[in-house]
């Protein structure tokens, strides 16, 4: 509109520069041209808001981000202990790797103990801070943690991880809790994260969680003088997976490490990494 305009004074301003005359001769079709060009309205622009442009929160992500950093400070080396061990698992020669070697067939009559793919690391710990990393990537079951042995009293009030035909499958992997003396998350079923508190009752209180970004690789941080045990999601910048707050640690803790029923290793990361 504003180039038709544009041509249409242009188109004035040479015939002004002609003679009278030869201004007159034209004039109707000059006139016809500024009738027929109109200004067209724009169309009204509606002021109420259609949708909502979420800015990250950067502040949030660099408290998450600091909270890992402060962790790390506390980068202890782990290393597996073959000799806890069984003939389900295989442990590599550097004593970071650790995968399951004999799978277990699942029978409704006889499920499977899956106690018997867990090993601990060397160290063991009954003071102090100390913090770990665990790579899971690829994997589509795992459990990790902290395992302490409980007390004898509480070991006559549980039969702990004996094997007990009646336990039904659904509930086997519910055996590790704090009342056996494990704080664990764990993964089964390729995406469905898990962690389990003790509640009042015999059976556990199933806790899901969520994870916004699968992790491939995730740290995990023992306070034992403040009975807290921590799991971050490495891949996610450090987000905080789940915290185990108040645990009674009677004995002193090992990491617990448990490639499951699943070939894919679960490897601890060195503190260089």
């Amino acid at each position: 509109q504003r180039q038709d305009a544009s041509t249409l004074i242009s188109d004035l301003q040479r015939r002004l520069r002609g003679s009278s005359v030869e201004m007159l001769q034209d004039v109707i079709d000059v006139m016809k041209r500024s009738e027929s060009w109109t200004l067209k309205k724009p169309k009204s622009v509606s002021k109420k808001l259609k949708s909502v442009f979420r800015v990250p929160d950067l502040s949030g992500m660099l408290q998450v981000l600091k909270e890992l950093t402060d962790v790390q400070y506390y980068w202890v080396d782990v290393m597996l202990n073959p000799g806890s061990a069984t003939s389900n698992v295989a442990i590599s020669v550097d004593q970071r790797q650790v995968k399951t070697v004999r799978t277990c067939t699942f029978k409704n009559s006889n499920p499977c103990d899956f106690s018997a793919f867990g090993v601990f690391g060397c160290q063991y710990f009954s003071s102090g801070k100390y913090y770990w990393e665990v790579d899971v990537s690829g994997k589509i079951a795992w459990i990790l943690g902290v395992h302490s042995k409980i007390s004898s009293l509480n070991k006559r009030k549980s039969s702990g991880f004996a094997f007990d035909p009646s336990v039904n499958y659904s509930k086997v992997y519910s055996r590790y809790r704090p009342q056996y003396g494990y704080w664990v998350i764990g993964l089964q079923n390729t995406c469905e994260y898990n962690a389990f508190e003790d509640s009042s009752s015999s059976d556990p209180k199933v806790l899901t969680l969520f994870m916004a970004v699968p992790p491939c690789c995730i740290g995990v941080f023992l306070d034992y003088e403040a009975g807290i045990v921590s799991f971050f999601n490495v891949t996610n910048h450090g987000a905080l997976i789940y915290k185990f707050s108040g645990c009674r640690f009677s004995r002193p803790a090992y990491p617990y490490f448990n490639p499951w029923n699943c070939l894919v290793p679960m490897t601890v990361c060195p503190p260089s990494s």
